[in-house]
């Protein structure tokens, strides 16, 4: 059997989630621009787009944890293919994983319907799911 391992550190996705909220706020008034400060509140959606995922990756996991409380390496996905699998695929996953759950906190504080964060958590999620899917091809 093949596999691949991915590992995410919490940082990147929190970073990219700051990131995001600063460009948001800066052209909509009123918006609450997200911080540091609310690390502990995006943890936890961070934590329920893991949840998600991981419902829809069972096939392929391997190995999952997910430990917020170690400075590192925060989100370890081992995935299990039949195929061979391609050079790049641990970083393009890695990329995508990590944007899904940034634009799935991001949706769970500016809202799906306003804004277009619904609109790349499912383009970002859709994306894991179609590299995990040449497996089967």
């Amino acid at each position: 059997m093949n596999t691949t391992q991915i590992t995410i550190n919490l940082d990147d996705i929190l970073n990219r989630i700051y990131a995001e909220s600063a460009w948001h706020t800066a052209y909509r008034k009123g918006a609450y621009t997200l911080t540091p400060d609310n690390a502990a509140m995006l943890e936890m959606r961070i934590a329920d787009g893991l949840s998600d995922l991981r419902s829809r990756m069972a096939g392929y996991v391997k190995f999952w944890n997910y430990n917020p409380n170690i400075p590192d390496g925060n989100i370890t996905i081992e995935l299990k293919f039949e195929k061979p699998v391609p050079d790049g695929t641990g970083d393009t996953l890695k990329g995508a994983i990590t944007e899904l759950l940034a634009f799935y906190a991001l949706m769970c504080f500016y809202g799906e319907k306003d804004t277009y964060y619904g609109t790349g958590w499912r383009l970002h999620r859709t994306k894991v799911m179609l590299v995990l899917s040449l497996d089967t091809l």
